[in-house]
């Protein structure tokens, strides 16, 4: 029997301040109510976006205790570095996604015998080549609109499972914009240690600001249980 083992991740912070200055505030703003709200709701997305493109991408995991403690800031390892046991590897970007390919590749997955994936995210070359997986020879018609020819895929069925085609901007990063994650998603978490708020910054002159912070890392229970294809084409 193999030796269990434990895996780690460092937690991560990220933040993102705003600030208004007092006329803004004093002044009525064509089609808002109050622009303290708009530039919070504004923040709060931008970190939701940080927050993805740090789970996806973030490349090694630092940080420490003691004589080990590492220099700068804590920092995750994300999903696309998480995932080392089922790698299926393009040529150097200059592999386009074949429908064999990506079976070959859950195929691997499935006799591994530790998962079977149920979602997968791609950009946006490669979400077009799984498109064309199920449309070399057939095209559907949605047939409650005369006029609109479908030529997609969200959702493909292989023969070692359903998966979720997901499309992301994000994947990959400027690491591996060629890669496909293809994960059982109930083996994946986001953990935090301080879920986001608002913490309000110290006046300064006329200026009224506040920051948007969050703890929290990406926790993957057995990453063995899902994949990547990697250094695939994007163009």
């Amino acid at each position: 029997m193999d030796a269990r083992t434990r895996s780690h991740n460092w937690t991560q912070i990220t933040s993102y301040t705003f600030g208004i200055s007092g006329t803004q505030l004093a002044t009525s703003q064509y089609g808002l109510e109050d622009e303290y709200a708009y530039q919070l709701e504004k923040a709060m997305k931008i970190v939701k976006i940080m927050q993805e493109q740090i789970l996806l991408n973030s490349t090694s995991s630092t940080g420490g205790m003691g004589s080990t403690c590492a220099t700068g800031a804590r920092q995750m390892t994300g999903l696309v570095d998480c995932l080392t046991t089922n790698v299926t590897t393009g040529s150097a970007g200059s592999c386009a996604l074949t429908e064999s390919t990506f079976n070959a590749h859950l195929q691997t997955i499935f006799e591994g015998g530790n998962g079977r994936p149920d979602i997968a995210f791609c950009g946006g070359f490669n979400k077009r080549r799984i498109s064309s997986f199920a449309t070399s020879n057939t095209r559907m018609l949605d047939m409650t609109n005369a006029t609109k020819l479908r030529n997609l895929v969200t959702v493909y069925e292989s023969d070692f499972g359903t998966l979720e085609i997901v499309l992301d901007r994000w994947i990959g990063g400027g690491n591996d914009k060629g890669v496909i994650p293809t994960l059982q998603m109930d083996r994946f978490k986001i953990a935090y240690l301080r879920k986001p708020f608002v913490n309000p910054l110290a006046v300064t002159g006329d200026s009224k600001e506040a920051q948007i912070l969050t703890e929290y890392t990406f926790q993957y229970l057995n990453e063995a249980s899902s994949g990547k294809l990697s250094a695939l084409a994007t163009s």
